[in-house]
């Protein structure tokens, strides 16, 4: 991606110079240069409104460090080598902030903390989201797979993206907070979590914080909404002092139970603290998940061959799908491998500088607001071969051994790497093989054999409406 000009004067060895000596003054340093193929700076918003991706791809064609214009947050700064992804999230992460948009949309909970009450809360729950800690869920997300597929029927015309979400919410209720939705029902709570991504949709996020669009009132309605069912699980979970993960039958009884018992401090399980912790874990529980299979099934729909060879593996299953077959899937976790690299739902992480900062002989002031683009990370082709085409079979050798560090990072990297992770990944797995033993999925869109329609929010997801035909097995 970077010219060959830029290779040799120090594009694509980014991190390993700043292109500044010691006792360089960082403040002579010129920022990034604008790209010239996206236009006058001051129509960038307009551009990126109107096709955000196609509006990254061209920022970052030529270059790794750029500089874009939003009108609401000034000077935007893209990074887009694995070395910058891995200054602003590990080697020099204390340079790099959150930005206020995280604390709007999720409170004190741990995606938005920072410094010493982040290690806390990291501390109290990182033991939860182990992979050994989560495989205790397994049974519970495949048997609500099992519970809503069981109502697809042959010639079924389902918009995947809303049918994941609905199933994904029933995974996370079910197993993580001790609470069934009903399959037909609590469409409040559904609609709520679907409108948290409201605050970030590209019509609002060029404009001023303080002004109250339709799309923003819909989140904050919707938080509200999510933030009082909290308090009323929080209600029920009372009284319940349990502190032995094996003798929990979901993960919000345990920190309740934890709190109760003083086992560890109480100001990181208050009852505003856990509300926040359960609006995350609601939006990024499912979200995640519910975008890796909608972008998988449409690329298996688009793949015969690959397909193929994942109905065969997982109809050598004796049943649905056990923790104890999860080894014997090894295609369909290339697949899911194949998927986050192509369409990472974090397509675009955002940060800002807490200091000036040098990066690859360019300025980045203090305050600026700092995006590394995932997405055009995983299709550079310096790390990937042929990196616009859906192909799981590049995971079979050692390619992540061989890969630099933050080349292939759907789930972010270093201290703050997403403790949900292994969470989403065993629910991709499962959810794909349970689906795959009894259906098959076509997509109905007209395909030009390129990209899936996409809707990047918050997240990168696909197009509303988009409908897959069922076909039973």
């Amino acid at each position: 991606m970077a010219t060959e000009h830029e290779q040799e004067t120090g594009g694509s060895s980014a991190g390993e110079s700043d292109g500044t000596g010691p006792g360089t003054d960082v403040s002579n340093l010129p920022l990034p240069p604008y790209p010239p193929n996206l236009g006058p700076s001051q129509l960038h918003f307009v551009r990126q409104m109107w096709d955000t991706l196609d509006f990254i791809e061209r920022a970052f064609a030529e270059r790794d460090v750029v500089r874009t214009r939003v009108p609401s947050q000034g000077d935007v700064i893209g990074l887009s080598h694995p070395d910058h992804m891995k200054r602003v999230l590990l080697t020099d992460r204390d340079q790099f902030r959150k930005s206020e948009d995280f604390r709007i949309a999720f409170g004190e909970g741990l995606l938005t903390v920072e410094g010493e009450e982040w290690q806390q809360q990291r501390d109290v729950l990182q033991p939860l989201f182990t992979r050994q800690s989560v495989m205790g869920y397994a049974d519970g997300m495949v048997e609500q797979v099992r519970r809503r597929t069981r109502r697809w029927t042959d010639g079924d015309r389902l918009v995947l993206q809303q049918a994941f979400t609905d199933m994904t919410l029933d995974v996370i209720f079910a197993t993580v907070l001790g609470r069934e939705l009903a399959v037909d029902g609590d469409e409040r709570i559904r609609d709520a979590a679907e409108h948290l991504h409201d605050w970030f949709v590209p019509t609002s996020y060029a404009l001023p914080e303080w002004l109250l669009t339709p799309a923003r009132y819909r989140f904050k309605k919707a938080k509200e909404t999510l933030e009082a069912e909290a308090s009323r699980l929080l209600d029920e979970k009372r009284g319940e002092a349990i502190t032995d993960p094996s003798e929990a039958d979901d993960l919000l009884s345990l920190l309740v139970g934890l709190r109760e018992a003083g086992v560890t401090d109480s100001a990181m399980l208050s009852d505003e603290r856990l509300r926040d912790q359960m609006v995350t874990i609601i939006f990024a529980g499912h979200d995640t998940t519910t975008t890796t299979l909608t972008f998988a099934f449409w690329a298996l729909a688009n793949n015969p061959e690959v397909y193929e060879r994942f109905h065969d593996e997982v109809d050598d299953l004796d049943g649905p799908p056990t923790m104890d077959d999860l080894d014997d899937l090894d295609v369909t976790e290339r697949i899911i491998t194949e998927t986050l690299r192509l369409f990472p739902p974090v397509y675009m992480l955002p940060r800002e500088a807490d200091t000036d900062v040098a990066v690859d002989g360019y300025r980045i002031p203090e305050g600026n607001v700092v995006h590394v683009p995932i997405r055009e990370i995983h299709r550079d082709e310096r790390f990937f071969d042929d990196p616009e085409t859906f192909r799981p079979a590049r995971w079979e050798d050692d390619l992540r051994q061989e890969l630099p560090d933050f080349a292939y990072a759907p789930f972010g990297g270093g201290p703050r790497i997403c403790i949900g992770r292994q969470f989403a990944l065993l629910e991709a797995k499962l959810t794909m093989a349970t689906i795959g033993r009894n259906y098959k999925l076509y997509w109905l869109g007209e395909n030009d054999g390129a990209e899936p329609p996409t809707s990047p929010q918050m997240t990168l997801r696909m197009e509303s409406g988009q409908e897959f035909l069922v076909t039973e097995r």
